[in-house]
């Protein structure tokens, strides 16, 4: 697969960065130990040189990330690429041999989800590639107290125009796109219907009598062109869509390479599932200390979730984890399971709702 010219100046200079480094390190003569110290601070100050050189050094001394509170514990594990190109471009590669066919529109996209805020859940869910429907397993008036899988429909007004909603739409829109990293970029960061309708990059509010934790907060128009919106989309894209065209989920992450800010994190972190993981970071360098992360799978570079922390007026964490995904027949189904049983499937009685009007 050609890489894109972007990208490979950016990793060229990279590598020739840390090339330079070695050819200064073997031209060395045991002169003097001051002599040698210098020349070591000279080759470590050049341009990309200390970046590679302390993602190496943090690679050695791994460390684990609790999933319910992000705090750091010692773990000798190691992060074995040394750039964030090189993360990306596996990643990209990774992607791009995914499923390119589009399920039926009766088909299901089962997902199962560990999501902390703080604290953490476990989530089997479905929804039908139409949209129309969804599942989960729980309780409901319908269930009469036992655990069953529950189906709802799902009205458009809920469900159509945002990455995420319609399995069908999102695909759709998301074949669309151009394959070249930088355009693509410039199509997302411009089409509202990535914005996800959420400012990721705002903390949340507390309201209500229990004092709860609202994430309801538009992000402004003016702000989608910044570095870290365009991060904050990219990630909302994987986090939110059921399935992806590969050629295009390829190109995300090629993307992702070129916002400036974009880093890795040299040091395996848990996800919500507990697995340690890549840390792709962005640093918001806001008043609420914003960063988000990307997590990975350090053998195949596969999407495993998110993080978002904010360290301002107040501490908060949101992170996100993806234990599995599949195409099924059923709702209730596992992708590779059987069929459930259909007295164990409860359809649940709609609300009556009605669209929400438009403000003038």
């Amino acid at each position: 697969m050609n890489t894109p010219i972007g990208f490979k100046e950016r990793l060229g200079a990279e590598l020739a960065a840390l090339e330079r480094a070695r050819a200064d390190r073997t031209e060395q003569t045991p002169t003097s130990r001051h002599e040698t110290q210098a020349r070591a601070r000279r080759v470590f100050a050049q341009p990309g040189v200390r970046r590679t050189v302390l993602a190496g050094l943090a690679a050695g001394a791994a460390a684990t990330i609790l999933a319910t509170t992000g705090v750091l514990e010692p773990q000798n594990r190691r992060v074995h690429a040394d750039t964030v190109a090189q993360v990306l471009d596996a990643a990209a590669v990774n992607a791009s041999k995914g499923p390119g066919q589009e399920p039926g529109l009766r088909q299901w996209i089962y997902t199962d989800t560990v999501t902390c805020m703080p604290v953490c859940g476990n989530q089997a869910s479905w929804i039908r590639y139409d949209g129309a429907q969804g599942a989960f397993v729980g309780k409901a008036f319908e269930t009469k107290g036992r655990t069953a899988v529950v189906v709802n429909d799902i009205p458009d007004f809920l469900n159509q125009g945002r990455v995420g909603g319609e399995p069908r739409e999102t695909w759709q829109v998301l074949s669309q796109l151009p394959t070249e990293p930088r355009e693509l970029l410039a199509r997302v960061s411009e089409d509202p219907f990535f914005a996800g309708g959420l400012d990721r990059s705002a903390p949340p509010t507390r309201s209500g009598p229990d004092n709860r934790h609202d994430f309801m907060e538009e992000r402004p128009p003016a702000a989608t062109a910044t570095p870290g919106a365009r991060f904050s989309r990219i990630l909302n894209i994987l986090q939110t869509a059921p399935n992806i065209p590969p050629e295009i989920n390829a190109a995300l992450y090629r993307a992702l390479a070129l916002i400036p800010g974009t880093e890795l994190v040299g040091t395996s972190i848990r996800d919500a599932a507990g697995r340690p993981s890549l840390a792709i970071a962005f640093d918001f360098h806001d008043r609420m200390r914003t960063r988000e992360y990307l997590y990975l799978d350090p053998q195949t570079y596969e999407y495993r979730g998110y993080r978002m922390d904010w360290d301002g007026e107040r501490r908060f964490s949101n992170s996100f984890a993806l234990a599995s995904t599949g195409v099924v027949d059923h709702p209730g189904q596992v992708p590779g399971g059987p069929a459930p049983d259909p007295s164990n499937i409860v359809k649940m009685t709609p609300p009556i709702m009605a669209p929400p009007t438009k403000k003038h």
